[in-house]
């Protein structure tokens, strides 16, 4: 007879779990760019206890980005974070925001027409420079109330584990203070006072690899030409004579796959260092000049 039970029980326990797995979430929002732009944005999730994952859709079709998402949902807070993480497919659209994988957290308010779900969005590319940031609204209060209403009676969990102690960071270790990243395209250029008597470039592709190439030229002659963007860093070392005005030009020879070309730069002044992301459309060009300071 406890046999009997104890099958029937892990059946049934066995059903519960498919079916949770298998339940999808979807809402509909706004997604507003500190630029003063928004765009439509949807989430389609599947819960899994308090994890969530799925994708995401920004803009309209024929021209929304797809992207895969994961996140934490906690009922009993009201809160949902979540992070795209891998762009599925993406088609052009122009707008003076510049786009990233956005990083959200969301909590449950009271708005003027209701309950939403709303919440600030940060985004970074791979190699964590900054984007324009902004923020996600899902106003559908039928959908967010669905959201944290699913298997609500069943969150409680009783844990016996000892809480870990954080670990205490070493005396004297700091965590370096990040570059500021001078964002770079056509018809917006930037100037550097130089010191040292050598230009050191550092490029590569930061965010998504996507088959971007460039032609990188110094003072009009071609340093690097139709260049394939990776990962790694493609290092040039050019020696600088006299006070003259030196011109760095990046070229996008297309728009890759995730539109549009991307690629990071690190300039290096001796112990100076300037980080730079130049974007543009095919055809378009970023303007850095660097210019030496008689000491």
């Amino acid at each position: 007879m406890r046999a009997i039970f104890f099958t029937i029980f892990v059946t049934c326990f066995s059903l519960f779990n498919a079916i949770a797995q298998t339940k999808s979430v979807t809402l509909n929002g706004t997604l507003v760019m500190q630029t003063g732009e928004s765009f439509p944005y949807k989430v389609v999730l599947t819960d899994s206890g308090n994890v969530v994952k799925g994708y995401s859709l920004t803009y309209k079709a024929p021209d929304e980005t797809k992207t895969t998402v994961r996140g934490t949902l906690d009922r009993r807070m009201r809160t949902l974070t979540f992070k795209e993480k891998d762009i599925v497919y993406s088609h052009s659209v122009s707008t003076k925001a510049f786009m990233c994988l956005v990083n959200a957290n969301l909590e449950y308010v009271h708005g003027s027409n209701g309950y939403m779900l709303k919440g600030p969005v940060t985004s970074r590319e791979i190699d964590n420079t900054s984007c324009t940031p902004g923020e996600i609204i899902f106003d559908n209060e039928q959908e967010v109330q669905n959201l944290f209403a699913y298997h609500e009676q069943f969150d409680t969990v009783i844990t016996m584990r000892k809480k870990v102690k954080e670990p205490v960071a070493e005396q004297g270790v700091q965590d370096q203070e990040p570059l500021i990243t001078d964002k770079v395209t056509a018809g917006d250029e930037r100037s550097y006072e130089w010191h040292s008597d050598t230009l050191v470039i550092a490029v590569w592709d930061g965010g998504n690899v996507d088959g971007d190439r460039i032609t990188l030229q110094y003072n009009g002659k071609d340093q690097l030409t139709n260049y394939y963007l990776v990962k790694e860093k493609r290092e040039l070392r050019i020696p600088i004579v006299g006070y003259d005005v030196n011109t760095i030009t990046i070229l996008a020879i297309n728009e890759g796959s995730d539109p549009p070309n991307t690629a990071s730069v690190l300039l290096t002044d001796g112990t100076i260092k300037y980080s730079i992301l130049a974007y543009n459309k095919k055809g378009d060009a970023a303007v850095i000049k660097v210019k030496r300071v008689k000491r």
